[in-house]
């Protein structure tokens, strides 16, 4: 299966030629502490990306957040972007097809992946500081691990078809997350992180 590298330089690529809207629309007045998100047993309708750690929480608003489909295969493809605000990266994968989409089985755990790995339908991978004050140190950051466990997964909540566009079928996709992360640069200093998301996603008509 091919999956989606690893390497510092297309992840660079990937970041600035096919996630730029996310550095604006996610912006730091966008984002809200955790605080102020919705019960964790729920995930709210509006878009967004949640993220708590022990050490920081963060709700980043992402209403304005226009995600287009890269592929991964033949079947599957995903989104990613990067915030501005909390220099938080998520990799979303999920059906190509959207006849595939809407038969989606609810409330389903799938697998997390190591960061940029994913390879099959509703993964989810994502890298961020280790608190608020390494936002802008790069050697901080936490990245998730691969695993499908009670305390390792990503459960789809809901998928509710939007609209149609010429080339593709827009939905609302939403999920709840818990994940294992290691600090890059001390690999055995792990830490659990939990969250919610809601984007709106792309897949082809075919």
């Amino acid at each position: 299966m091919k999956t989606i590298s690893f390497s510092s330089s297309k992840i660079c690529k990937l970041l600035f030629c096919s996630l730029v809207i996310l550095f604006s629309s996610c912006s730091s007045e966008d984002s809200k502490d955790g605080n102020e998100s919705e019960n964790p047993d729920t995930v709210s309708d509006a878009l967004h990306l949640a993220f708590k750690t022990p050490d920081w929480e963060e709700y980043i608003n992402c209403e304005q957040l226009d995600l287009f489909p890269q592929s991964i295969n033949e079947s599957t493809s995903y989104v990613s972007a990067s915030s501005a605000s909390t220099r938080e990266t998520f990799f979303f994968s999920y059906p190509s097809d959207s006849s595939k989409i809407v038969k989606a089985e609810i409330l389903s755990k799938h697998k997390i992946m190591e960061f940029g790995s994913n390879d099959e339908p509703f993964q989810f991978s994502q890298k961020l500081p280790l608190d608020r004050n390494s936002i802008d140190d790069t050697t901080k950051r936490l990245v998730s691990s691969e695993g499908l466990s009670t305390n390792e997964y990503n459960q789809l909540v809901e998928v509710k078809y939007l609209k149609s566009e010429k080339d593709y079928a827009v939905f609302r996709v939403k999920c709840k997350y818990e994940m294992t992360t290691y600090l890059v640069n001390s690999p055995e200093t792990t830490k659990k992180v939990t969250g919610t998301f809601a984007f709106k996603i792309r897949t082809s008509k075919d």
